[in-house]
């Protein structure tokens, strides 16, 4: 049980480490705080299943929501103004979206029809991310927000904000 602990607690570090690496790299690169951004990440899989939590500034935090199969964590609690990471680590492409499919317009301003605009909405939109692939997205509206795989639209789950 100990050695579990440790490990788990080791890899929560070496994750938030290397996610603190790429966001300040990235940013220093010249890069732009778009949400809409993609990062190609570059990382091994990581045989702990957590979300990890880096620090972005003094009160917005970022979240890393794994894709493989599935979404892990499938229910994730924030606060306003934190960003979630997905990121795809499964061997198919997956296109994660605010709910409903094929609509994608739960979360406030999203909209399928939106995609390849300038808009800013909770969609990675066509053709999604392949693996090692990431999308990010900062949410400021408070609420309950489902979401799903558009290309596997049964993979589902919400991410809630708090105030």
């Amino acid at each position: 049980m100990g050695k579990g602990i440790v490990t788990v607690v080791i890899a929560l570090i070496v994750i938030v480490g290397v996610l603190f690496f790429i966001f300040n790299n990235y940013n220093s690169k010249g890069g732009t705080s778009d949400t809409q951004e993609r990062l190609r990440l570059n990382e091994e899989e990581s045989s702990v299943n957590v979300p990890s939590v880096s620090e972005v500034s003094e009160n917005e935090k970022s979240y890393t929501i794994e894709i493989n199969n599935g979404f892990s964590p499938g229910r994730l609690e924030i606060n306003k103004g934190d960003t979630v990471t997905f990121v795809n680590n499964g061997d198919e492409n997956s296109w994660p979206a605010s709910a409903v499919h094929p609509s994608h317009k739960v979360y406030p301003g999203s909209d399928i029809a939106k995609c390849g605009t300038a808009a800013i909405i909770f969609d990675a939109c066509d053709p999604g991310l392949s693996k090692g692939e990431s999308f990010s997205f900062t949410f400021n509206e408070v609420g309950e927000w489902k979401y799903h795989d558009h290309l596997n639209p049964s993979l589902n789950g919400v991410i809630v904000v708090k105030g």
